[in-house]
């Protein structure tokens, strides 16, 4: 089976083509062969936490509806594992491989079901109830119940919908809670050009190394602690540990192609789409995402080290699909 990364703006067209907008018609042939592909078991099209941020930023109830069903249509419940569930996993093996320890590391479920697991928070699940107006609900029920109900309420969850008679403009936009953690990334990057300036651009990837470094040493360290790996260790190997660390070193090629043209400014959008590439590159076969994040992955190579394709375009997927 096919796992595909959509990011926002494809799920905007596949949108558009569901409910018949004009824009949308150039995608409507896509939208039934992908959802041919669903069906079949050809294919999964998983969301990550990012979709559920570009999402929210939709002011239009209406729009946000359409958009979530779409995506709710090809997804199902379908969703990605955070960076703060995956890299602290992805860091400990990276030690047992890197030194050769004599450690065994569960493996993780990088897929999973619903907003719980799109944001490691299982608070965020529907659990159905064990009784209703004072009888217990037998577990059939409760199991039917949970089949039923569990789908339109990650829809309500994807769309940031409110309850009935609670104006729009009350709901939870995610977006804005990370607002100022998306100002600190772009002030994070215009300090390591201004540091790769002083220094010298012949130094850039030793820079992008250590920044990476740094953005983890914490984990690294608590990781380094369980498995018996001291500070001089952790030190002495930062490149080999960074290259196994996959959703890592798929950032810091990514701010490296973007550091290594210091024309193109960082802005507040940058993080969502880098945190979600970050993620989806190395555990998903094909991720359709903008030309110009396709561009920098491609001449720096990411895709092929997984034997995976990064792509501007569903035609691609369609290919790949044989439709």
């Amino acid at each position: 089976m096919l796992t595909v990364y959509l990011d926002q703006n494809k799920w905007i067209d596949l949108a558009r083509a569901k409910t018949g907008h004009p824009l949308g018609a150039p995608f409507v042939e896509t939208l039934a062969a992908l959802t041919s592909a669903v069906n079949e078991g050809r294919a999964r099209f998983p969301l990550s936490s990012a979709h559920y941020y570009e999402t929210g930023k939709q002011r239009d109830r209406r729009k946000r509806q359409e958009l979530a069903t779409t995506m709710m249509h090809l997804s199902g419940t379908l969703r990605l594992a955070p960076p703060h569930a995956i890299v602290p996993w992805e860091i400990r093996r990276a030690l047992v491989t890197v030194f050769g320890l004599p450690h065994a590391i569960p493996d993780m479920a990088i897929f999973g079901e619903g907003a719980a697991h799109a944001f490691a928070r299982p608070a965020l699940g529907y659990t159905a109830p064990t009784e209703w107006e004072g009888h217990a609900l037998p577990p059939v029920a409760r199991m039917e119940l949970q089949r039923r109900v569990s789908p339109k309420y990650e829809t309500l969850l994807l769309a940031g919908a409110t309850p009935d008679g609670v104006p729009d403009d009350m709901r939870l936009v995610l977006n804005d809670v990370k607002s100022l953690t998306d100002e600190r990334f772009v002030q994070g990057q215009r300090n390591v050009a201004e540091a790769i300036a002083n220094i010298g651009r012949h130094r850039l990837e030793e820079v992008m190394i250590a920044s990476t470094y740094a953005d983890i040493m914490d984990l690294l360290v608590r990781a380094g602690i369980e498995l018996g790996v001291g500070m001089d260790k952790l030190l002495d190997n930062m490149r080999p540990i960074v290259e196994a660390i996959p959703s890592r070193w798929v950032e810091m090629k990514l701010r490296h192609q973007r550091q290594a043209n210091p024309q193109k400014a960082w802005d507040s959008h940058d993080l969502n789409d880098v945190t979600a590439l970050a993620i989806a590159v190395p555990y998903c076969d094909v991720v359709v995402t903008e030309r110009s994040w396709t561009s920098m992955l491609n001449v720096a190579k990411v895709p092929a080290r997984f034997s995976h394709m990064v792509t501007p375009s569903l035609r691609d997927v369609m290919d790949l699909l044989g439709t």
